[in-house]
C-alpha cells in the first residue's frame, strides 16, 4: 500500500487519522489521487478508550488520544505491521518518527499500558521488553494514566478530572440538542472545534470546546460532491389471487418470505458517490480531519445541522476551507456551477470561481 523502504517489510506513509490512544490511520506514499491507507494499532499496548454511543470515556481517554494525535498527525512516518488479529480485523504494528518508536514515546509517557504476548507466538512488540521496562518507569513517576499510582488510592479530584465531561450530543443522542439557541449566542463569533469525523467534502462532524458538544456542519457557501448512501431495499413477494372473499372480491394471498428474500429485505444498496465525491472528501480530510479548527456559525438547517465557515491552521496562517475547496475547482468546478444555479453559493464565492 506504501513504498517500501528495502525489504525488510517497512513502509513510508503519512498520519490521517488518530482514532485512540494507540491506533493511527497512515495513508501511502504514492502520488495517486487518493492513496491507499492501513489502520495500524501500535503493537502490544492498550489505551485507554473513548466514548461511543451510549458510553463514556474510559479514564485518561481524551489525554492519551491528545499525546499520540499532536505527536503523529500529519507526519511523515515509518511502520511496519508486526503481526495481525484475524479474529478482530486488525493489523498491529511498530511506527517511526525519523528515528523515534512512536509505542515507546507513549508508553514513557504514561498513556497506555502494555499488553503481554497475546495468546499465539509472535503477537507482540519486537521491542516488548523495552516498553515493559519503560512501563515501570512511567509508574514510578506517577505519569498519564499511573497518576494516582503514588497516591496511596484514588484522589476523587484527579479521577474526575481524568474524564471529559460530555453533553448527550457526544454519545449518540442529540434529541435535546438546540441548534437554534447555539446559533443565537454564538453567530459570527469563532468557536474552537476539533474535527472528529469528514462525511464529504463540505461536510464536517465537529467537536465544540471546551463543551465537547458534537454537531455537524455544512461548510457554508459550498456543496461538494456526494459520498453517496445506503438505500433499503423493499422486497414484496408476488402475489397470488387466491378466489373471492364472498362478495366477489377476489383476496390475495401473500406467501410467507422466503430465506433469500428475508435476507434481501434486510440488506441495502449501496448508492455510489457522486463523481470526485471520493477525491473531495480526501481533499477535505488530509486539512481537518482530527485537527484543531476554527468554526464561524452562519445558520442552521430544519434537522438542526449547523452551517458556518471552517479555518484550519497552516502553519502561522489560518486557512478557509471553503476558499481552499473552491479553488480546487479541478474536481468542484460542475458542482460549483450547479449550486449558482441553485442560488446556493454565497456571493462573494460565486464572483472568485467565475473570475478565476
Amino acid at each position: 500500500m506504501a513504498s517500501a523502504t528495502g525489504v525488510t517489510g517497512w513502509l513510508r506513509g503519512k498520519v490521517k487519522a488518530v482514532p485512540s490512544g494507540d491506533c493511527l490511520v497512515i495513508m501511502g506514499s504514492s502520488k495517486a489521487e487518493i492513496p491507499p491507507e492501513k489502520t495500524i494499532t501500535l503493537s502490544s499496548l492498550i489505551a485507554p478508550r473513548l466514548a461511543r454511543r451510549g458510553t463514556d470515556d474510559e479514564h485518561f481517554a481524551w489525554d492519551s488520544r491528545e499525546f499520540l494525535r499532536k505527536l503523529c498527525i500529519g507526519k511523515e512516518v515509518t511502520f511496519r505491521v508486526d503481526y495481525t488479529v484475524p479474529s478482530i480485523g486488525r493489523e498491529f504494528g511498530s511506527v517511526f518518527l525519523g528515528d523515534k518508536n512512536a509505542a515507546l514515546l507513549v508508553v514513557a509517557a504514561g498513556w497506555a499500558k502494555v499488553r503481554e504476548q497475546g495468546k499465539q507466538k509472535g503477537e507482540a512488540s519486537p521491542f516488548l521488553e523495552e516498553l515493559k521496562r519503560l512501563e515501570e518507569q512511567a509508574k514510578e513517576q506517577s505519569l498519564g494514566i499511573w497518576s494516582q499510582a503514588n497516591t496511596g488510592g484514588p484522589v476523587p479530584e484527579l479521577k474526575e478530572a481524568s474524564k471529559r465531561k460530555l453533553p448527550p450530543s457526544a454519545i449518540g443522542d442529540a434529541s435535546n440538542f438546540d441548534a437554534m439557541g447555539l446559533l443565537a449566542a454564538n453567530k459570527g463569533r469563532p468557536m474552537q472545534g476539533f474535527v472528529e469525523q469528514v462525511r464529504d467534502g463540505s461536510t464536517v462532524r465537529v467537536y465544540l470546546l471546551p463543551e465537547f458538544q458534537f454537531v455537524q456542519v455544512f461548510v457554508a457557501g459550498i456543496q461538494a460532491p456526494s459520498m453517496g448512501r445506503r438505500a433499503a431495499v423493499e422486497v414484496v413477494p408476488d402475489v397470488e389471487i387466491d378466489g373471492d372473499d364472498g362478495n366477489g372480491i377476489a383476496t390475495e394471498n401473500r406467501p410467507a418470505l422466503t430465506s433469500a428474500q428475508r435476507l434481501a429485505a434486510s440488506a441495502s444498496t449501496e448508492i455510489s458517490p457522486d463523481p470526485f465525491g471520493r477525491e473531495a472528501k480526501h481533499f477535505t480530510e488530509i486539512r481537518v480531519l482530527n485537527r484543531d479548527v476554527r468554526i464561524v456559525l452562519e445558520g442552521v438547517d430544519k434537522f438542526s445541522n449547523l452551517i458556518g465557515s471552517v479555518y484550519y491552521p497552516d502553519g502561522d496562517t489560518a486557512k478557509d476551507l471553503a476558499m481552499e475547496l473552491v479553488e480546487n475547482v479541478c474536481f468542484l468546478s460542475s458542482y460549483i456551477l450547479l449550486a449558482l444555479h441553485e442560488q446556493k453559493v454565497h456571493p462573494f464565492i460565486s464572483t472568485r470561481f467565475l473570475a478565476s
